[in-house]
């Protein structure tokens, strides 16, 4: 896995659309979008704590303008984080977001690291104890919600203990400086903590992500016919089973034809397997290329074919089966010295109250189709000429 340096991070240089990287990193913006409204509303309760124990020993308009800037910096980040639930943003627009994510923590976590050291009382070495105990528990909160993102928790630790941390190194008073002592290691075990949860995270989603990609590949595999890439049997059938329910429900119109490749045997046996491999992919690609979005193309089985039609009726269909008639027997493939042409024929159906699922249609189709090969090949023959 390429992972993504710091510096990369707090440039806001995203990986790679689409990519492993991408994935895990939006997944990171998310938790901590999805973790931080409780722990915002704590951070305020704290503040108010902090408040109410200063309140007799710190001037009270430094406390309230203190209080003011946290909360007024909290409602936007938790309206921030009700847009960001809202509005679920895609991988294009996830870079945004985790920049304003990390530039509201700092400004919040800021607040309170430098605000609180303002406003501790020099005179009062237990008030400033409470203080920076309060600001250890805020920064542990911190790596609980955060450790997702490692440049968010990374800033919101720092911003809360440096400040006070490093005021009290300076102090002449033995006890500040023994508390700035315990406060860096704490600060350090905090880091360290992040990071390990921050890598099996990391690991968690890693595998997640790979568990849907795999998943996602077997289901298609299991889907998809591999040689030509259209939808296998099971596929069709069950695509058209749906269709054909609806199309019954909604009195819409759906048509279906099958398509035959002729005299396949002589192709595998003048040309080889190879041949007759290139000749399937080349009938596929044409049916695939008249498909349109909601048209559903299957290779039902050796050289047979099926187009399914929602919403066209039987007249549209014979349009559509006669030019991919035309289509495939104007193909020329390269093979060799001698290239391979071929025709196919083509049996055209149309669901009616006679013909009223999926297995009636095929039927109808595959007699059409029938009748096609036995009037010559080289044709498109619909359901009611059989009749």
């Amino acid at each position: 896995m390429t992972r993504v340096s710091l510096g990369q991070r707090i440039t806001g240089a995203w990986p790679a659309a689409n990519s492993l990287e991408s994935h895990i990193r939006a997944e990171e913006v998310r938790i901590v979008f999805r973790q931080a409204p409780p722990a915002q509303l704590l951070s305020l309760v704290a503040a108010g704590a902090v408040c109410w124990v200063l309140w007799d020993v710190t001037p009270h308009r430094h406390l309230v303008t203190w209080l003011a800037a946290i909360t007024a910096i909290t409602l936007v980040r938790i309206t921030l984080a009700a847009l960001f639930a809202r509005r679920s943003p895609g991988p294009e627009a996830m870079v945004w977001w985790e920049r304003v994510f990390v530039g509201s923590i700092a400004a919040v976590t800021l607040a309170w690291g430098g605000g609180a050291w303002l406003i501790m009382p020099d005179h009062s070495p237990v008030h400033q104890a409470i203080v920076y105990f309060f600001l250890m528990g805020v920064a542990g909160g911190a790596v609980a919600t955060y450790s997702a993102h490692a440049v968010a928790a990374g800033v919101a630790i720092c911003t809360l203990m440096l400040p006070a941390t490093i005021g009290f190194a300076f102090q002449e008073a033995t006890e500040l400086r023994i508390m700035a002592v315990g406060g860096a290691l704490y600060l350090a075990a905090a880091l360290r903590s992040m990071r390990g949860f921050g890598f099996f995270l990391r690991r968690t989603l890693q595998l997640s992500y790979e568990l849907q990609q795999a998943y996602a590949r077997v289901r298609e595999q299991a889907h998809t016919d591999e040689l030509t890439g259209l939808a296998n049997r099971r596929a069709f059938v069950e695509i058209g089973t749906a269709a054909s329910d609806q199309a019954r429900r909604y009195h819409r119109g759906l048509a279906l034809f099958m398509m035959d490749i002729d005299h396949f045997k002589r192709i595998n046996d003048t040309y080889g397997h190879a041949g007759g491999d290139a000749a399937l992919r080349a009938a596929a690609e044409t049916l695939r290329h008249a498909a349109r979005r909601a048209d559903t193309a299957g290779r039902l089985g050796g050289e047979e074919f099926a187009l399914l039609l929602p919403e066209t009726t039987v007249a549209q269909a014979m349009v559509v089966a006669e030019r991919v008639r035309r289509d495939v027997a104007a193909l020329t493939i390269p093979h060799g010295n001698t290239p391979i042409r071929f025709t196919c024929s083509i049996g055209v159906a149309e669901q009616t109250p006679a013909v009223n699922d999926l297995d009636a249609l095929l039927r109808a189709a595959d007699e059409a189709l029938y009748q096609a090969k036995a009037a010559g090949r080289d044709r498109v023959v619909c359901g009611a000429e059989v009749a």
